[in-house]
């Protein structure tokens, strides 16, 4: 945690592995931690403390960034958005 914070500019946290896709944001973190499916032999999710977002569908995830946005989507194997996160860059004000 405390290298995830020390520069104060990371927007999302994504890992793999896990067989389901989760969301979790923490009250007073501005931090997105997503663990995304690995796109078979998906398993249960259950919701934990700070849950936006879990499921047990098979699937993957597409990141897509521009100066302005970063956004996250999760994606069935279907081809549906399930869940996206959107990150909007502000510009700070000097």
């Amino acid at each position: 945690m405390p290298i995830l914070h020390k520069y104060n500019n990371v927007a999302i946290y994504a890992c793999g592995h896990i067989h389901n896709f989760q969301h979790i944001r923490m009250n007073g973190d501005n931090i997105d931690y997503v663990v995304n499916s690995s796109a078979s032999l998906a398993r249960p999710v259950k919701k934990t403390v700070g849950t936006v977002f879990c499921s047990p569908a098979d699937g993957f995830s597409i990141i897509s960034a521009n100066k302005k946005q970063l956004r996250m989507s999760m994606i069935d194997k279907e081809g549906n958005v399930i869940h996206c996160i959107e990150k909007n860059k502000y510009r700070k004000e000097t």
